[in-house]
């Protein structure tokens, strides 16, 4: 009996501790960027969503035009995944192609989006953003990919 109790303490001092402990986020830190874009179409069907924008990313992309497509895999709607296309042009005409996926989350008019990038001049980018879809924005922290 008392290896027992011994074994039921262990296993209680355990769960305890880790429900007193921090909760820990996903956190990415490094260098960054801010990409900001504002919608320029946003139209619905049955599955979700399509969604384009543009924006003036720093001077190495210039004018990004971004193509979103989005997917609900819940009953209520509010998350699912995406994939999408995105065209910079600099102003030395330099043109580079990508292709973004992730997933998403809406909670009221503010939607999230955490998407891992790859571009057709080899940088990779995984961002964090929040699409505020009364405001029209887009609004990213970039962090290159070394």
């Amino acid at each position: 009996m008392p290896k027992t109790l011994k074994n039921i303490a262990l296993t209680l001092a355990m769960l305890l501790s880790a429900l007193a402990a921090p909760l820990h986020a996903f956190e990415v830190s490094g260098e960054s960027f801010p990409a900001e874009f504002n919608i320029t179409s946003w139209t619905s069907n049955a599955s979700g969503s399509a969604m384009t924008a543009e924006g003036i990313v720093g001077e190495g992309y210039g004018k990004v035009y971004l193509n979103y497509d989005f997917v609900s895999n819940s009953a209520d709607k509010n998350q699912g995944d995406f994939s999408g296309g995105a065209r910079t042009i600099n102003n030395d005409g330099v043109m580079v192609a990508g292709t973004l996926q992730g997933i998403w989350q809406r909670d009221g008019k503010i939607v999230t989006m955490y998407t891992l990038d790859q571009f057709s001049n080899g940088d990779m980018i995984y961002a964090k953003g929040e699409v505020d879809l009364v405001k029209g924005t887009m609004s990213f922290t970039a962090y290159p990919i070394q």
